[in-house]
């Protein structure tokens, strides 16, 4: 039976690639690409074939009111009041949201605690839609204890980013909690700073930085200890920003208009994305320490849109095993098989994963 997915916010800078995606890797599936610049819906729609733009409007009291026999919604913009998660819930309706920050994502899952739950949700709105968090699993698969997990990212400053991640700049000057030895503690914003070296041989400097990935991989591991740190290709805007962070300057900068954590970096066209995981921990009383390394040419969004197609698949269940109904994280049901259907998208889409 063919599949019908709504897309909302399908349209947009990472949104549009998952589409595209979506169409390439299930030709049978039928697409509604949703929104409330319609227009832009329905020239991509035309563009991929067997799909529609339909109006979509987040914020109404019931977004999916005016649709039937949906299987799935994927959701590429940010919801504020959870009305479109809340309208899946009630129907039933598989739902993969990828935009929240951790405090939303929370929300999220509270809200879905509320309803009985008959198709899965999940809420992957970790580093490139979840995949860094699934690969770092699957190093601390077989290990007795997991003492360590870190995530490193090497942002590139010519890369393109979408105007929602560009909103993140207000909450990179706050503390978070993190898992620091083995206990959740507050940390301070771009702290605890590590030289790390990337698979092209670049060797910098990368903060800890607030992502689902500091919480979910110690939940799923029992890890001791979790990081997921940024570091820039060029120069060290990051420790200029530590700087005003400290001073009390930078929570003023982001509240003037036009000024922003894209504005800061100067986004460009586009440019590589590369990312380091070590999982350090022990296996029959020896001490080891597991590494993965993931480049995608194509840079962070056509990652991030790869990590939606992959989620989508999960709770929609093509290509590969349905998440069990319930609230879902990226860590949820891991299995062999399905982390095998990771490792296959990213090589068919030349995303470089090596462990």
């Amino acid at each position: 039976m063919t599949k019908r997915i709504l897309l909302a916010g399908g349209y947009g800078v990472v949104g549009a690639q998952a589409a595209r995606l979506l169409r390439k890797h299930h030709p049978d599936v039928e697409i509604l690409i949703g929104g409330r610049r319609q227009a832009e819906a329905e020239k991509l729609a035309a563009e991929i074939g067997k799909a529609r733009g339909v109006a979509l409007d987040t914020t109404e009291a019931d977004p999916l009111a005016a649709f039937a026999e949906i299987d799935a919604v994927g959701v590429f913009v940010h919801e504020t009041d959870d009305l479109l998660l809340r309208a899946a819930l009630r129907r039933g309706i598989a739902y993969m949201d990828m935009t929240r920050g951790w405090d939303a994502m929370t929300r999220g899952l509270a809200t879905a605690a509320l309803f009985e739950m008959r198709a899965p949700a999940l809420f992957s709105s970790h580093w490139m839609a979840g995949g860094p968090a699934i690969v770092a699993h699957a190093l601390a698969q077989g290990l007795d204890d997991v003492a360590r997990i870190d995530i490193s990212i090497l942002y590139y400053t010519g890369d393109r980013m979408g105007p929602d991640s560009a909103s993140a700049g207000t909450g990179m000057s706050q503390e978070f909690v993190a898992r620091v030895g083995g206990d959740w503690r507050r940390v301070a914003p771009l702290s605890d700073e590590k030289r790390v070296r990337f698979p092209s041989g670049a060797v910098r400097t990368v903060y800890r930085m607030n992502m689902g990935d500091v919480v979910t991989p110690a939940l799923a591991s029992g890890a001791a200890e979790v990081g997921v740190r940024l570091g820039l290709d060029k120069g060290n805007a990051l420790a200029a920003m530590r700087r005003l962070i400290r001073l009390g300057i930078w929570g003023v900068l982001m509240k003037i208009p036009g000024i922003s954590a894209i504005a800061a970096t100067k986004p460009g066209p586009g440019a590589a994305h590369e990312i380091v995981i070590e999982v350090e921990g022990a296996t029959d009383g020896r001490r080891e320490t597991r590494r993965a390394t993931i480049v995608d040419p194509l840079g962070q969004s056509h990652l991030t849109a790869v990590g939606a197609l992959y989620a989508l698949e999960r709770v929609a269940g093509l290509g590969q095993a349905r998440l069990r109904p319930g609230a879902a994280l990226p860590e949820s049901d891991f299995t062999a098989a399905g982390f095998a259907r990771l490792k296959t998208l990213y090589a068919a889409e030349g995303i470089a994963l090596t462990l």
